[in-house]
């Protein structure tokens, strides 16, 4: 068949498609450069490379030396102190008593590298031969010179003993230069020496070595590979072998050495120079010659992908045997790979796979759910066609098949039941679950979870009992059941949660919130959850999760992303199962590029453990270094102190936070970024504390150090300038003191003058009152003469006149003149009147003259003055058709004053009487609470408004410029003036023609 041209691109597409993914699923490590370039090194020349105790990698190159703490580098030369060269060979020392040492070309400048700092110092009395053998090996490993031989060299340890080779033996000496053995041995220039583990190596050119501890008698052959260039790190006592394919390391155990590989290259790096390895971390740092520095990152993890395939996007997977799994295409693979691939679904979707317990494969594709039977090695099946899409499928601890359905519009949501024990059961409905359920799940008490729309289902098989759980706005991805039956839910827009009580309690997210869209969690053996997302893989440990959720303790995330292996950070989610593990203890997750796997004990985890310094900062572009304590001037605004801490691992691992305490209201600032720098503007004087802390680790404990930022007071803010101006104040108070003092003394002679002329003055006025007053005790004894004399001299002629005229006009009503008649009745009433004005007069008038206190006048039963009054007032009464009634509405007797309740019933009566013909007088009295009422109420033709105001308005405002006694009569100005004295009241109630309501209030105690 003679192919097109569209045909063959793509077969050739097609192939390079397989190589391409083949190639780039067997690298077994992640690799970064760093040179000068892209501003990393000084120059790309790297000499030498070595670790110093506290963990930060330094390296020399031909203008300065870096130092790198595993994502930014710090460069020493002559811009930074004072060198003639820049051109630096090796490093050289100890690393393990933080004594590191290098030099310039020619031996120029000497700098010593210390608490991670770089100086310069005078030209130490290096040993001769301790610095022949360490130029011997540096130029070996740069291969500048092909002869090399070791014989007079000094080889030192790390605990500064050190091996003497001779011609005819070696010896060993202790630091203080005694002998301690003495080992014979015929010294060949072909031979190369070298230590492991503090042990000298001695290595022929036909690749026999023998140690030194062994007195060089047993001998052993080490394959090494040809065509390999030999780089020795003396300061970390590495010996490695660099070809163009793989980089080697010897290592030592037993008395014997073994040749590992590191890495398979994929590039040729012959220009390496120089070599260390950190074990710890798994990272090869290569320096080269030209190129700078290469950092490979030997995988943690394994990507294995179909090499027969181009679409390597994975979904559904599940465990198939203890060291086996299959996908949802129906491809089995172990650890290592691809096993067999069984063809079960080339074209459907992935998203749903399960074993019954009889081993047999379920899928679904689509509408239909496929059996493929474990007894025929899957080569035959059964299919059951629900006509409706098929979202997952889940096989219970009953072997029973449980299936959910997507939502549509046009079916009717549900879950369906398959007896998997049955070879052919029909499919049992039950539509009481009326969710579309994406994920199922079963506890230990073998409850069904169903994760619905925006709620959790709970269903116990034995009942149709449906519980639920909301999910409020989280969309759930999958639910996942630990070792210790703890429920937690995974969300595709708000992280997890642990499903407690039917309650969901929110974890947090990380530093960089990729746990924002969680796909699934896998727990391991140590209590580790490893949770997919679409950002990397997170590791975090069960138990700091818990001590969250009982007492907000931090948490730390692990994270894991494409440097650690992946071919993509995007994991897959939203199937079932989403993970799985093999009882090997291997777990896989699947991704858009290939199925990560990997076993949890064996993943080198870099975690961010070490110790963290702050010593170093900046001011005004000048770089300050300090202890414990930052001084700062008032002339630097700005202060940033920059973080050391040496990580190699992924730097979304770091999280620092620092707070400042400038008051109560401090909090913790999150400090991020690859710079790892703290940076203050305009602090104010004074000794200020700054906490800083990161997580250490998965035990999720903080380690916090502390800096104290003194910034220094101006004089005039300084305690003792504060005492003077108290001082000078308080001096100034004094004085004014004084002065006031004085000034209010000269006034208080001022004023006593006056106060002497003016108590004279009072003096004498004191003395006309005295005089005025006995002039008015006269007067008021006069009054009181006038008033016994009115009442004795006026009062009885008036009574006897009365009654005179009585007597008169009794007799004269015999008579038959009527003249006589009227004016002997005229004279009658007149006489009676007089006499009863007089007598009102006098005792109002004694009312006021003969008692201070209205209160103590004498008290009798109010009927009694009634009575009195109503028989006084019987005749007038009578003669003008008058009919006076009383009525008492109190429960018990009340006692008044007589003569002012005398007085004022008089005048009540009298006024009445005066308006009134041929009618009828009502007298009332009644108590209400604390207050009497005391009313008149006649039937006669009423007063006028302008009366009734009159004395309303004399009652309130008591002015006596208004009295008007010629026009209304003395009166109810009597009863006036006693109501006021007795604090009462006065309502006035009238209409015309038929009468008025006069009533007193007082108050009754």
């Amino acid at each position: 068949m003679k192919l097109t041209e569209n045909t063959t691109f793509k077969v050739l597409l097609t192939i390079f498609l397989l190589i391409s993914n083949t190639i780039y699923s067997q690298n077994s490590y992640f690799e970064e450069w760093y040179s000068a370039d892209k501003e990393h090194l000084p120059q790309n020349s790297v000499k030498s490379i070595t670790p110093d105790k506290y963990g930060f990698v330094w390296m020399t190159t031909e203008n300065g030396l870096a130092r790198f703490d595993g994502q930014n580098f710090k460069n020493f030369n002559n811009t930074t102190m004072e060198l003639q060269s820049n051109r630096f060979l090796y490093l050289f020392g100890n690393i393990k008593k933080d004594a590191l040492y290098a030099f310039t070309d020619e031996r120029a400048d000497f700098v010593s590298i210390t608490k991670r700092k770089v100086n310069k110092i005078k030209k130490n009395n290096f040993n001769k031969n301790v610095l022949d053998y360490l130029d011997k090996r540096f130029y070996l490993n740069h291969q500048l010179h092909t002869k090399i031989h070791f014989l007079g060299c000094r080889i030192e340890d790390t605990n500064e003993n050190y091996y003497l080779i001779g011609a005819k033996n070696i010896s060993f000496y202790s630091s203080k230069h005694k002998l301690i053995k003495k080992v014979a041995h015929n010294y060949l220039p072909t031979n190369d020496y070298f230590l492991i583990h503090n042990e000298l190596v001695c290595l022929s050119n036909s690749k026999i070595y023998s140690f030194f501890n062994s007195n060089f008698q047993t001998q052993n052959t080490l394959n090494l590979p040809s065509n390999s260039k030999t780089i020795y790190n003396h300061l970390t006592q590495q010996y490695f072998l660099c070809s163009a394919n793989q980089i080697a390391m010897i290592s030592k155990s037993k008395n014997k050495l073994f040749l590992t590989t590191l890495v398979k290259l994929k590039n040729d790096h012959n220009l390496i120079s120089c070599v260390y390895y950190d074990t710890k971390n798994k990272k090869l740092f290569l320096g080269t010659q030209n190129k700078g520095l290469a950092i490979l990152t030997l995988n943690k993890f394994t990507v294995l992908t179909n090499p027969t395939s181009t679409n390597n996007n994975y979904y559904a997977i599940t465990a198939l045997t203890k060291t086996e799994f299959i996908t949802a295409k129906g491809e089995i693979y172990n650890k290592d790979g691809l096993v067999k691939d069984l063809k079960l679904n080339q074209n459907g979707n992935t998203y749903a796979i399960t074993l019954d317990q009889q081993k047999n494969i379920w899928i679904q594709n689509d509408n239909i759910l496929i059996r493929f039977h474990k007894a025929t090695n899957y080569t035959t099946s059964n299919t059951y066609d629900f006509k409706t899409e098929i979202k997952t499928i889940f096989c219970d601890s009953k072997n029973k098949i449980w299936v959910g359905f997507r939502s549509t519009k046009q079916t009717k949501c549900g879950v369906a039941t398959i007896d998997a024990n049955k070879k052919k059961a029909t499919p049992e409905w039950k539509f009481f679950i009326k969710d579309a359920v994406s994920f199922f799940a079963e506890t230990k008490e073998q409850t069904i979870l169903m994760i619905g729309k925006k709620r959790i289902l709970f269903y116990k098989p034995n009942s149709k009992n449906v519980q639920t759980v909301s999910l409020g706005k989280n969309e759930a991805r999958s639910i996942f059941i630990c070792k210790d039956n703890k429920i937690w839910i995974c969300t595709y827009n708000n992280g997890f949660s642990l499903l407690k009580d039917k309650q969901l309690i929110k974890l947090p997210f990380d530093t960089n919130q990729f746990l924002n869209s969680a796909h699934c969690i896998n727990e391991d053996k140590k209590g580790h959850f490893w949770i997919s997302t679409n950002r990397g893989l997170i590791e975090v440990a069960k138990s700091s999760l818990l001590q969250y959720i009982v007492a907000k303790k931090p948490v730390y995330y692990h994270h894991y992303d494409t440097e650690d292996g992946f071919l993509t950070n995007e994991f897959n989610g939203g199937c079932q199962p989403s993970t799985c593990q093999l009882e090997n203890g291997y777990i896989i997750f699947p991704s858009l590029n290939g199925l990560v796997v990997f076993h949890p004990e064996k993943v080198n985890k870099i975690i961010p453990i070490r110790d963290f310094f702050i010593h170093e900062g900046e001011t005004e572009n000048e770089t300050i270094y300090f202890n414990d304590t930052v001084y700062l001037s008032r002339k630097n605004t700005r202060v940033k102190l920059k973080i050391d801490f040496p990580y190699y691992g992924n730097g979304n691992n770091i999280h620092f936070e620092s707070k400042l305490m400038l008051g109560e209201n401090s909090k913790w600032i999150s400090t991020s970024g690859e710079k790892k720098t703290i940076s203050f503007t305009n602090l104010p004087p004074g000794d200020h504390i700054l906490f800083i802390r990161k997580i250490g680790g998965f035990s999720s404990n903080y380690q916090t150090k502390k800096i104290v930022l003194s910034v220094p007071y101006k004089y005039y803010e300084k305690t003792w300038f504060k005492f003077i101006i108290i001082l000078f104040i308080i001096g100034c108070i004094l004085i004014i003191s004084r002065l006031r003092y004085k000034y209010i003394q000269r006034k208080n002679e001022e004023l006593e003058q006056i106060i002497d002329e003016r108590t004279n003055a009072l003096i004498k006025t004191v003395e006309a009152l005295k005089i005025t007053k006995n002039n008015l005790s006269q007067e008021i004894l006069q009054q009181k003469k006038l008033i016994g004399t009115i009442s004795h001299d006026i009062k009885s002629p008036l009574r006897f006149l009365a009654i005179t005229a009585k007597h008169l006009d009794e007799k004269v009503s015999k008579t038959e003149n009527e003249t006589l008649k009227d004016n002997a009745k005229i004279m009658h009433e007149s006489a009676n009147q007089l006499f009863r004005f007089v007598e009102n007069l006098v005792d109002y008038s004694k009312i006021f003259m003969e008692h201070h206190n209205i209160n103590q006048l004498q008290k009798e039963p109010i009927e009694v003055v009634i009575y009195e009054k109503m028989d006084l007032f019987e005749n007038i009464a009578v003669a003008n058709g008058i009919q006076i009634l009383y009525k008492n509405e109190t429960a018990h007797p009340l006692l008044i004053d007589k003569k002012v309740i005398g007085i004022i019933i008089h005048n009540l009566l009298d006024n009445a009487i005066k308006n009134t013909k041929n009618g009828e007088i009502h007298i009332s009295v009644k108590l209400e609470g604390k207050k009497l009422y005391v009313g008149v109420t006649d039937t006669g033709n009423g007063i006028s408004e302008e009366i009734k105001n009159y004395y309303l308005n004399l009652l309130k405002n008591n002015e006596t410029d208004k009295l008007s006694i010629q026009n209304y009569g003395i009166g109810l100005h009597m009863v006036l003036e006693l109501v006021k004295l007795l604090n009462g009241d006065l309502k006035i109630n009238t209409k015309k023609n038929e009468g008025t309501t006069m009533e007193i209030i007082l108050d009754y105690i």
